[in-house]
């Protein structure tokens, strides 16, 4: 009788042991949710601070190409209007007015290039008479054999003009590429080729915009943007 007693309080113990480190089991799983519920939080947190600063730096990015874009543009219509006065000043007899202002071109470009790049003076902007004559001739293209006028547009924003600029630039027969217009939402592109190459082939693989062809020829494309 006695055995049985002693054998029921011993199992009676075990059973009061398991019950107590099953409630501190208890007690940890639930710490240890809680724990899982805060750090699920604070990952989704993160993940919505990742995605906001994503859309922030693709805005910036969209708006820097615009501003060079801009830039670029702006930058274009001074150099026509200074090629514009050394073609007038193209007559030998306005030489010495002509000299002077290639000279204060000089000193500016000299000047930008020190404040941008310390160290790195500008090259020369013409070398001699002969170029100087070349330039207000609008001689000096480069070296590419063809050029093709692309008049393109409207634009919605020049987020689009500048990816259509870096589709051209990923061409590989491409040279330099100059943005002669822009205005209206339509732009006039001149596209340097070195080597015969479909341009509007090419143009339709590597640029995302849609657009169709209004007109074509060897020296001139028209294309309207959907």
């Amino acid at each position: 009788m006695r055995s049985t007693e002693g054998e029921v309080e011993r199992l009676a113990a075990e059973v009061a042991w398991l019950k107590g480190r099953l409630a501190e089991s208890e007690e940890h799983s639930n710490h240890l949710r809680v724990e899982l519920c805060d750090a699920g939080a604070r990952a989704d947190d993160a993940i919505a601070a990742l995605s906001a600063l994503t859309g922030q730096l693709e805005e910036l990015r969209i708006g820097a190409r615009g501003a060079a874009t801009r830039i670029r543009l702006a930058a274009l219509r001074e150099a026509a209007e200074v090629n514009a006065r050394l073609v007038d000043f193209n007559d030998p007899r306005l030489a010495e007015s002509r000299d002077r202002l290639l000279i204060a071109l000089e000193d500016a470009l000299a000047r930008v290039a020190g404040e941008w790049e310390a160290g790195a003076p500008a090259p020369p902007l013409l070398g001699s008479a002969q170029a100087r004559v070349a330039f207000a001739g609008g001689q000096l293209a480069g070296a590419s054999r063809h050029s093709v006028s692309v008049d393109i547009g409207p634009f919605a924003d020049f987020s689009q003009l500048v990816r259509f600029e870096d589709a051209a630039n990923a061409i590989g027969a491409t040279g330099d590429i100059s943005i002669r217009r822009f205005s209206g939402g339509r732009a006039q592109i001149d596209v340097a080729l070195s080597e015969p190459v479909d341009l509007l082939r090419e143009l339709e693989e590597n640029c995302d915009l849609e657009f169709r062809v209004r007109s074509q020829n060897d020296d001139e494309l028209v294309l309207d943007v959907d």
